[in-house]
C-alpha cells in the first residue's frame, strides 16, 4: 500500500514488531535446543573431558536460574496486562492489544528452561554424552 497508494497501513509497524518479537522469543528456546547459541567455549576447549563436563552443567544451571527468574517476573506482568487488556503505547491510530504479546516472555523462557532442565539431566545422567566427554545426538553417541 506505501508504494502504489503513499499510503502505509496503520498496522504495518506494530504487526512487524510483534511478529518479529514472536520469533525471536520463541526461536530462542528452538535454537537452544539445536544447539546453536552462541557460547563461550573458551574455557571448554582447553580443559579435560571431565570438567567440559562439569563447565557445560554449571551452563545449563545459570541458563536455568536465569528462565526460572524471567518465568516468574514475565508471568505476573502478562497476568496484570490480561487483566487490564493493555493495549499497544506507540500511539498510533491501530493501538491493537498486546496482552497476548506479553505471554510469549513466560511461554518461550518456559521452552527455554525445559530444554536446559532436559540437558542438564543429560550431562548428570552421562546419557547423550560421548567418550571425550563433548555432548553428542541420539542414542549411538551414549557412553
Amino acid at each position: 500500500m506505501s508504494y502504489f497508494f503513499r499510503a502505509p497501513p496503520i498496522w504495518g509497524f506494530e504487526t512487524t514488531l510483534f511478529l518479529y518479537g514472536c520469533f525471536f522469543m520463541l526461536g530462542a528456546s528452538y535454537c537452544h535446543m539445536q544447539k546453536k547459541h552462541v557460547s563461550v567455549d573458551a574455557l571448554i576447549q582447553y580443559v579435560g573431558p571431565k570438567k567440559a563436563r562439569v563447565l557445560s552443567i554449571f551452563q545449563e544451571m545459570v541458563v536455568l536460574f536465569v528462565t526460572i527468574v524471567m518465568i516468574y517476573f514475565s508471568f505476573w506482568a502478562a497476568y496484570r496486562s490480561t487483566l487490564i487488556r493493555e493495549r499497544s503505547l506507540h500511539q498510533t491510530p491501530f493501538n491493537p492489544e498486546i496482552w497476548w504479546f506479553r505471554w510469549i516472555i513466560p511461554i518461550s523462557c518456559a521452552l527455554i528452561s525445559w530444554q536446559a532442565f532436559k540437558n542438564l539431566l543429560r550431562l548428570i545422567t552421562g546419557k547423550g554424552v560421548t567418550k571425550d566427554g563433548k555432548e553428542g545426538a541420539g542414542e549411538h553417541n551414549a557412553a
